[in-house]
């Protein structure tokens, strides 16, 4: 299995051989827009970046094959989960927490561990962590 020197590109390692990455950040997503119209048809692409990537990918004819939710984010992923409803369950359940130290506002981040927890799709719409998308360009 190969290896990646820096943990913060560990999850390069989901991508299959050959996959061109786009990174869509918040500030980027026009650039991101116009490299994705610029690949050609076939091509296997993922688009990285914060939870608008998904909506950016589609709307540029990218056909999502796979999609995950990094958490906190892509520069420190401490989990990646896919957006399946068994991996977010386990994911919920067994890795979701409130970090330890946290005291400020503690009650309300509780509860929406256990909201996600009771609901784990809702790790999909949450805003916060970045997401995946590999696909293949249409």
């Amino acid at each position: 299995m190969p290896t990646t020197p820096a943990q913060e590109e560990r999850w390069r390692l989901l991508l299959p051989p050959g996959t061109i990455v786009v990174a869509a950040q918040a500030s980027r997503h026009h650039a991101a827009g116009k490299a994705l119209d610029a690949l050609v048809p076939g091509v296997r692409v993922a688009v990285v970046g914060d939870r608008k990537c998904v909506r950016l990918a589609r709307r540029h004819g990218v056909k999502a094959e796979r999609s995950y939710v990094v958490l906190p984010s892509l520069a420190r992923p401490v989990a990646v989960a896919l957006v399946a409803d068994e991996p977010l369950r386990w994911f919920t359940r067994s890795v979701l927490t409130v970090p330890p130290g946290t005291a400020r506002l503690h009650g309300v981040k509780w509860a929406a561990v256990r909201l996600l927890r009771w609901r784990p799709r809702l790790v999909v719409r949450a805003p916060v962590g970045d997401r995946i998308v590999i696909g293949v360009r249409t």
